[in-house]
């Protein structure tokens, strides 16, 4: 919230919310409040982030719309550079670069996503290029990007569309956007990453099956579900994903039974999905294209087994290096 408060772009207003905290930040939000006339805070019962977020989307009164997480922070020029890319060059999305500390109980790890800046000005040129941007973690968090309030109002776009994070906003919104800007980076997060077992990798698996349908249908509303770069980004992903799910439910130290480790990582490599990610998917992560031999030789052993090898190789941290598989 200081980060907020910080930007040297002045004119900002700020909307938190308190979805039923039991520390001290409740306390300091409405201290906050009262000492600048633009940060304002809605109290409400306990509820997800993404129902949180649509609080705030319909509180909001600016031009400009930007996310931001519990643990993350904005650089002092960030508002200030996206506003004049999206004034300056008439874009109606700009998205800027994402690093994010990821923090095990063994290990420290820093992703940052890419910083290749681009300007499309049409929405042909967009589409044609934006398997590279999904590959790379930059497209999915609703987080590092300044939306057009106005539009995303129009098209009843929503946080809270049921699939646990909030990239259904962006999926959304990028279903018909036309001028988009990529820039540099400015957004950190700071993030600790707990111990796995079977309940989390089951939960993430369950959103990882989610978001491979929101993706694949918007590549469809885009016409390019035939599209070789495309599909194979989009396959490439879902193994990539899937590796963290098989790593997290197969990390020894959760004191899972073996046979649920087993019956979930069976499940997992299994379906038409992972066969299909397996036949056609071109992975950037050595431990998704790790996967590829165990998938299509259904061998359960051999996915459990190189899971944990690349876990002790890594020292803990996570299988998937792109920043948004954790923002």
């Amino acid at each position: 919230m200081e980060s907020v408060q910080n930007q040297t772009l002045r004119n900002v207003e700020l909307v938190a919310v308190d979805a039923g905290s039991e520390d001290g930040s409740a306390r300091m939000l409405d201290v906050a409040a009262e000492r600048d006339m633009r940060v304002s805070v809605e109290h409400v019962p306990p509820c997800t982030r993404e129902a949180a977020l649509d609080l705030a989307l319909s509180h909001a009164r600016g031009e400009h719309v930007t996310v931001m997480d519990a643990d993350g922070w904005l650089e002092p020029t960030f508002l200030q550079r996206l506003v004049e890319t999206a004034e300056g060059g008439h874009v109606d999305l700009v998205v800027a670069s994402a690093e994010v500390e990821i923090s095990t109980p063994r290990r420290s790890v820093e992703l940052r996503s890419p910083d290749a800046e681009a300007i499309y000005r049409t929405q042909h040129d967009f589409r044609a290029a934006a398997w590279q941007h999904l590959a790379s973690g930059l497209l999915a968090p609703a987080s590092a990007k300044l939306f057009d309030r106005g539009r995303a109002v129009a098209e009843g776009l929503k946080f809270d569309s049921g699939s646990g994070t909030d990239h259904g906003f962006t999926y959304g919104y990028l279903r018909e956007v036309e001028r988009v800007a990529i820039v540099g980076g400015g957004y950190r997060v700071q993030r600790d990453v707990e111990l796995g077992g079977v309940e989390p990798a089951r939960r993430l698996y369950r959103g990882l099956g989610r978001e491979h349908e929101a993706v694949r249908s918007l590549l469809a509303d885009w016409g390019l579900e035939g599209d070789a770069a495309s599909v194979a980004t989009l396959q490439g992903r879902y193994l990539e994903l899937l590796s963290q799910c098989i790593s997290i439910a197969c990390d020894t130290r959760s004191g899972e039974k073996p046979e649920e480790v087993r019956a979930l990582v069976g499940q997992m490599i299994s379906d038409d999905r992972a066969r299909l990610a397996a036949s056609v998917g071109q992975p950037s992560d050595g431990a998704a294209r790790a996967l590829v031999g165990p998938i299509k030789g259904q061998n359960v052993s051999l996915a459990i087994m190189q899971a944990r090898l690349l876990s002790v190789a890594r020292r803990g941290a996570p299988a998937v290096l792109a920043p948004d598989a954790f923002i």
